[in-house]
C-alpha cells in the first residue's frame, strides 16, 4: 500500500506544480511585459523537465494536463463578462503557444539526458 500511495501522490503533486505553473504564468506574462512571457516560459521547461524526469511520460502527461486545463480557463471570460486573464495578443498568444511548445519539447529530449546513463561496471 505504501508504494501506491507514494505513485498517487507523486501524480498529485506534479498536477498541483502543473496548476501553480499556469497560474504563475499567465499572471506574470501580463504584468511583466515580455520578460515575463520568458520567465514563464522558463518555468514552463523547468517544471516540464522536472515531471518527465520524475515520473516518464505519464508524469507530463498530467502536468501538461492540468497547465492546459487552466491555461484554457484562464483564457475564457469570467461568468460576468469581464476580460480573461490571457488575452489574443502577442504576448497572450506567445506564452499558450510557446508554453505548449516547451512542453511537447520536454518530451522529446533523450531519456539518457535526463537520468544520465548506467555506471558500467570494471
Amino acid at each position: 500500500m505504501g508504494g501506491m500511495a507514494r505513485i498517487v501522490s507523486s501524480y498529485l503533486t506534479i498536477a498541483l506544480v502543473g496548476a501553480l505553473v499556469a497560474l504563475v504564468g499567465a499572471g506574470s506574462h501580463r504584468a511583466y511585459g515580455w520578460f515575463g512571457v520568458t520567465a514563464a516560459l522558463l518555468l514552463v521547461a523547468a517544471a516540464s523537465t522536472f515531471a518527465r524526469t520524475w515520473r516518464g511520460f505519464g508524469g507530463l502527461g498530467a502536468f501538461a494536463g492540468v497547465w492546459v486545463a487552466l491555461t484554457m480557463v484562464l483564457s475564457t471570460p469570467g461568468p460576468g463578462g469581464s476580460a480573461p486573464l490571457i488575452l489574443s495578443d502577442a504576448r497572450g498568444l506567445t506564452w499558450v503557444y510557446g508554453g505548449a511548445l516547451v512542453i511537447v519539447a520536454a518530451g522529446l529530449l533523450p531519456k539518457r539526458l535526463l537520468v544520465g546513463r548506467p555506471a558500467v561496471a570494471a
